[in-house]
């Protein structure tokens, strides 16, 4: 994946004076994320309402409604945000992994976390590298995750790849009300 751009080239789109069906798009992702203000990522993406709609409603599945526990849930957006060198999510999600588990999102020492989350951890950092997913640990997670979680846990790595090209490509700014955390080296 290319490196995160240095400067934001798209502006958030002024979605305060959107009306109609692009309004409402907007008032959907702000009630779904519960920030009482709109991500910069999202207000960019706004630049194309229908864009931003079908992309959120994926994201508000994988982030609100899957099977996955919360905890494993924000791990993984963690470990595929620092394969990918996406600094947006990872900053909006790190300081919600528990704390014993910081330090090592991002490193292979995941892998050897108990299951579900060791084995969970390892598929998104295989799929989020691009390397093959062996048969015997999408066995275990079918197993242990039942279909539906796997097929959660599968889409939201995509998801999570999806954002980071975008914030990547478009150099989507960490808003200022976000800390700023700065991400492991890849590949430690």
């Amino acid at each position: 994946m290319a490196g995160y751009r240095e400067r934001q080239i798209i502006e958030p789109a002024n979605w305060e004076s959107s009306v109609g069906e692009e309004r409402a798009i907007f008032q959907h992702v702000l009630t779904t994320r519960k920030l009482g203000w709109l991500p910069n990522m999202f207000a960019v993406m706004g630049q194309s309402p229908k864009a931003l709609e079908a992309v959120a409603s994926v994201g508000e599945h994988v982030r609100f409604q899957s099977k996955l526990d919360d905890n494993l849930r924000e791990m993984l957006i963690c470990e595929v945000s620092a394969i990918l060198g996406n600094k947006y999510e990872w900053c909006h999600h790190i300081g919600k992994v528990p704390n014993e588990y910081r330090s090592i999102i991002g490193s292979a020492a995941i892998e050897s976390l108990p299951s579900p989350i060791g084995p969970a951890l390892r598929f998104a950092r295989l799929l989020a590298s691009g390397e093959p997913t062996p048969d015997e640990l999408v066995d275990s997670l079918k197993e242990i995750l039942g279909d539906d979680g796997l097929t959660d846990l599968t889409v939201m790595v995509g998801y999570y790849q999806l954002l980071a090209t975008f914030c990547a490509a478009l150099g989507i700014e960490v808003e200022d009300e976000t800390p700023h955390v700065s991400m492991p080296l890849k590949g430690t």
